[in-house]
């Protein structure tokens, strides 16, 4: 059964090419923002989700919505993997302290972030 990956991106092209590699071998649902984010965990169970940092304005970041995603009872299995354009030398550690499950900075290696999903 493969996995089921939710990528949750405010860049139309950075989200196109994500899902296009990803759904040859995963279940992929996508969503431009934090709130729809949330939405779409409630209404489905996903095994990790790509979280980009930087939503865009008046809405939800990734942090926020990733420990919104973190005190939802049904959601504590879930996997949550940073994806961002963060890519200073402390980004990493800051990102995985904050709770996410792995980091990605862009353009990360397709490969790579295959194998983490499949872990």
């Amino acid at each position: 059964m493969s996995k089921k990956v939710l990528i949750v991106e405010n860049d139309p092209i950075n989200m196109l090419i994500a899902r296009k590699f990803l759904e040859t071998r995963f279940e992929v649902e996508c969503t431009f923002n934090g709130e729809q984010a949330l939405e779409l965990v409630q209404e489905n169970s996903f095994d990790v989700i790509l979280m980009d940092i930087n939503l865009g304005e008046d809405t939800l970041d990734g942090i926020q919505t990733m420990n919104k995603i973190r005190e939802m009872p049904a959601c504590k299995g879930i996997k949550v993997f940073a994806i961002t354009s963060y890519a200073m030398p402390d980004d990493k550690d800051r990102f995985l302290n904050l709770g996410f499950d792995k980091y990605f900075a862009k353009p990360y290696d397709e490969n790579r972030l295959i194998s983490a999903i499949e872990e």
